[in-house]
């Protein structure tokens, strides 16, 4: 009798090791860029954004898969009531990614383009309502140090202490990159916010840049010093740096507004032409300022 009650407990027992292993192995197969590409979705499109991405290619060398910007707590160790989370979700959305798969909801390219924006707005709003838990499972803002990171870490600061985030604010398109960025041709504010960008200019920035953008204490941002420095970047790097050190080193706290109001009036500077519009959101910085 002993004997079948260990015989039992051991097949039952090497039974649950398999059955967690195969259960484990299929999770991390189904977060795979291999299965999210193209094993059962009509991910061709999404697959060659997301290649040419820079969570794909970077300078740093490091991958974030599918699965870690698209699944909760797929990219961190998870603790046993997260991993229940993770599958739960992971059912929930490959439910629904069979059926729509079965409806050929976007197997074509014009299908993909009209419902692209859509998806993007879903996930966005999924991310915002979660606080952005998958990009925080990668990136720890805390973990920012030394001297080629200060304008990361004044610039995230707020962020920490108010324990939300905006990550899409910036980082539009850190995941998937669909038409290469292209130098902005004109319209890249308004004349009126280049002359409220100008008053706080001089009040804050003119003691080291010079009241002319000649330089001084602080580099000259005009002309070829301009362009060495920004040719080429991304708005984003020049609002970076006003809104993170310089603003510290004038004392001064902008609002994003403001910061970019001085953004623009450095542009009307360097010669880049007004539009109709202002440049009033943050998600504009991803345009490429021209490198000539």
């Amino acid at each position: 009798m002993i004997r079948w009650i260990l015989l039992w407990g051991t097949v039952f027992g090497l039974s649950g090791v398999a059955l967690v292993a195969v259960t484990n192995k299929a999770v991390i197969y189904s977060s795979s860029d291999a299965f999210c590409g193209t094993a059962c979705h009509s991910m061709t499109r999404p697959l060659a954004g997301y290649h040419q991405g820079p969570h794909f290619s970077n300078p740093a060398g490091v991958r974030a898969s599918c699965g870690q910007c698209h699944i909760p707590y797929d990219s961190s160790h998870a603790t046993a009531t997260q991993y229940v989370k993770l599958l739960v979700f992971k059912a929930d959305r490959g439910a629904r990614d069979v059926w729509f798969e079965y409806r050929k909801s976007i197997a074509t390219r014009e299908e993909w383009d009209q419902r692209r924006e859509q998806l993007r707005t879903e996930f966005d709003s999924y991310l915002v309502k979660n606080n952005y838990i998958t990009c925080r499972g990668c990136h720890s803002l805390e973990a920012f140090g030394g001297p080629r990171s200060r304008m990361k870490v004044l610039i995230h600061q707020d962020m920490l202490k108010a324990n939300t985030f905006d990550c899409f604010q910036c980082h539009q398109e850190i995941g998937h990159v669909y038409e290469q960025p292209v130098a902005k041709v004109g319209g890249w504010y308004t004349a009126e916010q280049a002359s409220s960008g100008e008053k706080l200019y001089q009040a804050q920035c003119a003691n080291c840049h010079g009241e002319k953008l000649e330089g001084g204490g602080g580099p000259s941002l005009k002309g070829a010093t301009w362009l060495q420095m920004y040719g080429g970047a991304k708005l984003l790097t020049v609002w970076g740096e006003i809104t993170g050190p310089m603003a510290q080193y004038a004392g001064a706290t902008y609002t994003t507004q403001q910061s970019l109001d001085i953004v623009s009036y450095l542009l009307q500077q360097n010669g880049l032409p007004a539009g109709s519009q202002p440049l009033a959101n943050t998600r504009e910085l991803s345009d490429l300022l021209p490198a000539k």
